[in-house]
């Protein structure tokens, strides 16, 4: 157990991370937002490519570290990407919603959810269908390495069609609308409005945003360590909540400035790219990533009815009302009570 020093430490290096997390969200949103302004592209698209892949880079680095560190564990691959997908509709959307109702576009609802729903579902059956030997008669069910490169070609025609959109919608209507974004928004500090300053800003918060996360998580992972929590667990919970912490923020941030557009298109683009794009990466550089029992018949299930119950919400008159994140956010408490007593 550790001493009253070492917790009063742990504590204080916690909340240290989310005061580094704070700011670089506060920054990383200002130059995303300027960004989208500078090169006259709606926000919605800035969320759902730069910055969910940007803040999806802890879930990347954690999955990574989980199959090819010290002590290598499928687990915690596995578990970081289904664990934080649930957060990112629960947690991140249900408290965004809750904070502010949030406008979903028509391009949204009829394009990413539907995606974010149908990539979750093929993620579960090709788990469920994929089997390997283990020992003798004993199998595992597994995301093969034909899967981890199907994902990723599906992650790079998903950014083609996200970019050809951006272009098709470069029209007089949207840059009327940016010009009004342009007119309201602050300048960045010290009066620069250029490409490279804003890109800076964007690469200086989402650097804050990795090294706050990474100090976070780690403080909270001793303490889930000294409580007895499993691994799976830890990685469905703790590290799922710890590498969702950009989205969270940067969502919470985007709210509280009005950029609705990218706190929505943050966590169904993050969804889309932690599916193909980490556990893509991870399959196919590990040759194949083997799926646990509990992960495919408990938490892989909760994510594809999570993926259905918030775009069920936001399909439905195309906002997601404060007491549909009420309704989002139990749901997150009752998953985590439920991880909880199965740990």
């Amino acid at each position: 157990m550790p001493t009253d020093t070492n917790v009063i430490l742990t504590l204080f290096l916690m909340v240290l991370g989310a005061a580094v997390l704070i700011t670089g969200g506060e920054v990383f949103v200002r130059g995303a937002t300027r960004i989208a302004a500078i090169l006259k592209i709606p926000t919605l698209i800035v969320g759902l490519t730069i910055v969910s892949a940007a803040t999806s880079a802890p879930e990347l680095s954690v999955s990574l570290a989980g199959l090819f560190g010290k002590s290598p564990n499928p687990d915690i691959a596995v578990g970081n990407v289904v664990g934080s997908n649930i957060a990112n509709i629960l947690l991140i959307l249900g408290l965004s919603s809750f904070v502010r109702p949030l406008s979903v576009s028509s391009s949204m609802t009829k394009r990413e959810i539907p995606m974010m729903i149908a990539f979750s579902l093929l993620l579960w059956a090709i788990g469920f269908f994929s089997t390997a030997p283990r020992t003798g008669a004993e199998t595992t069910h597994m995301l093969p390495l034909w899967a981890g490169i199907l994902f990723v070609a599906l992650l790079v025609g998903y950014n083609i069609v996200i970019v050809k959109e951006a272009k098709r919608k470069q029209n007089e209507e949207v840059a009327g609308q940016i010009a009004e974004q342009t007119q309201a928004r602050e300048r960045l500090p010290g009066g620069f409005s250029g490409l490279f300053t804003a890109i800076l800003f964007l690469i200086a918060g989402l650097a804050m945003l990795i090294a706050g996360s990474n100090l976070f998580v780690t403080e909270a992972k001793v303490v889930a360590a000294y409580c007895g929590v499993s691994e799976l667990v830890i990685s469905l919970t703790v590290l799922a909540v710890g590498t969702s912490l950009p989205e969270l923020v940067v969502s919470l941030v985007a709210v509280a400035r009005g950029n609705v557009d990218i706190a929505v298109g943050n966590v169904v683009g993050s969804n889309i790219f932690n599916l193909l794009g980490i556990l893509g990466i991870t399959a196919t550089a590990a040759g194949g990533l083997a799926i646990s029992s509990q992960a495919l018949v408990y938490d892989m299930p909760i994510m594809c009815a999570t993926a259905l119950l918030g775009g069920y919400f936001c399909v439905t008159d195309k906002k997601l009302s404060r007491w549909e994140g009420a309704v989002l956010l139990l749901g997150y408490v009752g998953y985590v009570f439920f991880l909880v007593n199965r740990g």
